[in-house]
């Protein structure tokens, strides 16, 4: 478990596999979290569906759109966390 006084990764690096997660953290459907990320509501589904490359665009407008959504660092490592748990179980 993390506290305040974890040491968390500064630069964390995010792929399309958080956009879900982090939308469910702020109870957005797509279509709200498209004005957060400044992209159209249909690239976040194929984005979280891995239809369409995850590119460095797509990657800083990410990062605008946790920043806008005050998602902390404590909250990225424990979706982190469950990424990497289902990937180890073998869930999509």
């Amino acid at each position: 478990m993390y506290t305040v006084n974890s040491r968390l990764p500064y630069n964390m690096e995010y792929d399309h596999r958080y956009i879900k997660y982090i939308r469910h953290a702020r109870n957005k459907t797509q279509g709200e979290f498209s004005y957060f990320m400044g992209v159209d509501q249909s690239t976040i589904a194929k984005l979280e569906k891995g239809l369409l490359d995850f590119t460095p665009y797509y990657h800083e407008k990410l990062k605008d759109a946790i920043k806008r959504l005050r998602i902390s660092n404590i909250e990225l490592m424990s979706i982190r966390n469950i990424i990497e748990q289902k990937e180890r179980r073998g869930y999509k």
